[in-house]
């Protein structure tokens, strides 16, 4: 009897062990090679097209197969369902302006910029186009990963570079030759600031050698005139907020003529501002997630004589006025419907927190006057139409299953976009901080 009881118990333990490992694996991702169907989900698909309810999103291989209507979309036999009900998904953040370089020197440089790639991931943003290196070594580590990325599925954000930007050259010649070195390393793209140091000319010479190498131009501006100068010479994205002045009629038209991308980057000013005093998000536990990453720069910031050094800073009270400008010509530009892309210019200098700025800069775009599917297009549809990656950006059959899949419906308060239930890069779902 004693004997009957234990094989009985044994049994039942078995069965819940089996049960339970099948629960498991219909919520993680599917097998390498297998297909995953994620049902009942809300589905905003990236490209302003009204969200579908009740929707079914198909992967296979890393890619989406299908996605639409629950009775438009035909689930394979032995796909592994990950039932998401009351969900809503829409594609991972792309920002066409970040920076992805080796901050903490204690650290080997490729596993600093891992784990900044992961904390962009943990945040909900799945592709980081960073647009400026600080030496031609991390450029070559930076390539190497998006490198990786292209062979296997990452367990990071996806990463872009344009190497470090263009500045203070002294002769055409100099910038082509300088344009055609970084193409031959591989670059995605090419980044310059716009200074006095540099004419005209030399402009017009360093966008005309990029686009003979296949690569786009990101122009570094500040005001009106410079974005006028790099515009009129074939820039393809204005890489900041015009910050002096309203932008004009003219200049609005040209840039709808030319489609030219537009990324105000609000919290690269945010951050130049807002540490006179400790800031209230340092408490917040969204922020504090980060802290992996964010600790060393937290701790500065926070010191008394940091914060007196920002209050006594002339530039501090101009860059008050500039962003005030900036937020102006963002609804300008907006309402106009030039493309508006995501960008934040994070991850270099500090306090401007690579992942948790990519979120404020979301708010900070609403309460500029868009609307919370314009904010969402410019962070995943429109970024990926500026930094021109057309396999990321939007859900549709085809483009790689980079998805943000939240507990509340961002359309209805942007915020929401912060309710992180998961991140998924390739049909691959993230860890809790981006990792496995």
């Amino acid at each position: 009897m004693v004997r009957t009881l234990i094989r009985l118990v044994v049994v039942a333990v078995l069965m819940l062990l089996v049960v339970r490992v099948a629960t498991e694996r219909s919520t993680a991702q599917a097998p390498q090679g297998g297909v995953t169907a994620l049902t009942g989900v809300r589905i905003i698909d990236g490209t302003g097209r009204a969200a579908i309810e009740q929707g079914t999103i198909v992967i296979g291989n890393g890619r989406i197969t299908a996605a639409g209507p629950a009775a438009s979309v035909q689930i394979p036999a032995g796909a592994t369902r990950v039932d998401l009900a009351g969900k809503t998904v829409m594609p991972g953040m792309i920002n066409a302006h970040a920076h992805v370089q080796n901050q903490t020197k204690g650290m080997a440089m490729r596993d600093d910029l891992v784990r900044r790639l992961r904390m962009y991931a943990s945040y909900g943003v799945t592709t980081a186009v960073s647009l400026g290196q600080v030496t031609n070594e991390e450029t070559v580590e930076v390539i190497k990963l998006r490198d990786e990325q292209e062979r296997a599925t990452p367990d990071r954000a996806r990463v872009y570079t344009s190497g470090p930007s263009i500045r203070g050259l002294k002769t055409v010649e100099e910038v082509r030759q300088t344009v055609d070195r970084y193409a031959d390393q591989k670059v995605d793209r090419i980044k310059t600031h716009v200074t006095p140091q540099m004419t005209p000319d030399q402009y017009g010479a360093l966008i005309d050698e990029a686009h003979k190498r296949g690569l786009r131009a990101n122009a570094h501006i500040f005001y009106l005139k410079e974005a006028e100068m790099v515009l009129e010479r074939g820039v393809d994205v204005i890489a900041h907020s015009v910050r002096d002045v309203d932008v004009p009629a003219a200049f609005i038209a040209s840039m709808k003529k030319r489609n030219v991308g537009y990324i105000p980057t609000l919290t690269r000013d945010l951050s130049l501002i807002v540490y006179e005093q400790t800031p209230a998000f340092f408490k917040d536990p969204f922020f504090l997630r980060g802290m992996s990453v964010f600790k060393e720069q937290v701790d500065l910031l926070s010191t008394p004589a940091y914060q007196q050094k920002m209050r006594e800073n002339p530039q501090t009270q101009m860059i008050k006025v500039a962003l005030a400008q900036g937020t102006k010509n963002l609804k300008l530009l907006s309402d106009a419907g030039v493309t508006i892309a995501l960008g934040t210019d994070s991850g270099t200098d500090e306090g401007r927190w690579q992942g948790y700025f990519e979120q404020v800069e979301l708010e900070m775009m609403a309460k500029a006057g868009m609307t919370p599917m314009q904010v969402i297009v410019a962070a995943t549809g429109a970024a990926a139409q500026v930094s021109k990656l057309d396999h990321v950006g939007t859900i549709a059959p085809g483009k790689a299953a980079d998805l943000l899949v939240l507990d509340a419906n961002p359309l209805q308060d942007i915020l929401n976009t912060r309710k992180i239930h998961s991140v998924w890069i390739g049909g691959h779902r993230m860890g809790a901080a981006g990792t496995n």
